[in-house]
C-alpha cells in the first residue's frame, strides 16, 4: 500500500476554501437579509471544511505521511492503513474509546493525538496557536446551527469581544458581514484564521 500524502487534503482545502471565498465576495450584490443568510452558510461550510481537513490529515500522519515540508511526524504509534490509524486515535491509551473524535477546538485536536504523537511534535504547538480563533468560530457556528440558550450565551461572548459589549439585535449573519468593526469583515478574518491554521498544522 502506498504511503498516504497530506497534499490532496491541502489542495482540496485550498480549492474549496477558495470557492467559498469567491461566494463571500458576491454578498454585496444581495439584499441585506440574503447577505446575512449566505454569510452564515459560508461560515458553516468553512468551519466544517477546516474540521474535516484536519480530521483527514491526522490519521495519515500515523500511516507514515510526511508533513508538507517533508519533515516526518514524531509518531509514538504507527498504523498500516487509515482505518487502523483512526482506531488508534479513538482507543489507544484510553480507558474508554472515543467513538466519534471531535476536531473543532485545539483541546479536542490535541487530545485526539496525544497518545499517538510525541508531545514535542510541532503539531501540538500549531494546534494550540490557533485554538482561540477556532473556538470563536465554533461558538458562532453553534449559534447558527442550534440557536439554543447555551449557544446564544457563548455567542454573546464573541459579540462582546468584537463590539466591546453586548449589542442588541446582532445575529451571527450580521456580525459576519459587518464592515464597521475594522478594515475587513469578520467573515474575511475567519477565512484568514482557517487558512493559516491548516497551513501551519500541515506545515505547508
Amino acid at each position: 500500500m502506498p504511503i498516504p500524502s497530506l497534499k490532496p487534503d491541502w489542495v482540496n482545502f485550498q480549492n474549496e476554501s477558495g470557492r467559498l471565498l469567491s461566494l463571500s465576495h458576491s454578498l454585496s450584490s444581495l439584499g441585506p437579509n440574503h447577505r446575512k443568510l449566505v454569510a452564515e452558510i459560508v461560515l458553516l461550510r468553512l468551519f466544517l471544511l477546516t474540521e474535516n481537513t484536519i480530521a483527514s490529515m491526522c490519521p495519515k500522519l500515523l500511516c507514515g505521511a510526511a508533513y508538507m515540508d517533508n519533515t516526518m511526524p514524531k509518531n509514538l504509534q504507527t498504523a498500516t492503513n487509515i482505518s487502523k490509524a483512526k482506531a488508534l486515535i479513538s482507543a489507544y491509551g484510553r480507558s474508554k474509546a472515543v467513538r466519534y473524535p471531535k476536531w473543532s477546538t485545539a483541546k479536542f485536536i490535541k487530545g485526539n493525538m496525544k497518545y499517538t504523537l510525541d508531545q514535542s511534535d510541532p503539531f501540538f504547538l500549531s494546534a494550540q496557536n490557533h485554538g482561540q480563533s477556532l473556538d470563536e468560530m465554533r461558538r458562532v457556528r453553534n449559534q447558527i446551527a442550534h440557536r439554543s440558550s447555551s449557544t446564544r450565551e457563548q455567542f454573546r461572548q464573541v459579540v462582546k469581544k468584537h463590539y466591546g459589549g453586548l449589542k442588541p439585535g446582532v445575529s451571527p449573519g450580521l456580525m459576519l458581514i459587518s464592515g464597521a468593526l475594522g478594515p475587513t469583515t469578520i467573515l474575511s478574518q475567519y477565512f484568514g484564521y482557517c487558512r493559516v491554521a491548516v497551513k501551519e498544522i500541515a506545515r505547508a
